[in-house]
């Protein structure tokens, strides 16, 4: 299974994750997605807009969430009832 890249925005001591990195519509890199196929603006990476409503040039296509199944991993191979672990990092 090929690893998550995160797209990390503002400033290292308030450490954020973009609402594009869960993004169904991002692109591999996380610097594009269908909505603005040559770059995301800066409101919608730095969280300053909820990209579920209307943004102007995105032109309907809205933040989606990635669903398991349709993101690379074929439905085989996602069990239902596996529980989601998540490791945890301490900044200091």
């Amino acid at each position: 299974m090929a690893a998550v890249q995160f797209t990390i925005v503002g400033n290292p001591s308030e450490l954020k994750v973009s609402q594009c990195t869960f993004c169904a519509h991002r692109s591999p890199d996380g610097t594009a997605c269908k909505a603005f196929p040559t770059g995301i603006p800066v409101e919608l990476l730095y969280n300053e807009h909820d990209h579920r409503m209307e943004f102007p040039g995105d032109n309907g296509v809205r933040y989606q969430p990635i669903i398991l199944g349709r993101a690379g991993l074929p439905s085989s191979k996602i069990r239902p009832d596996a529980e989601l672990k998540l490791d945890t990092a301490v900044v200091l």
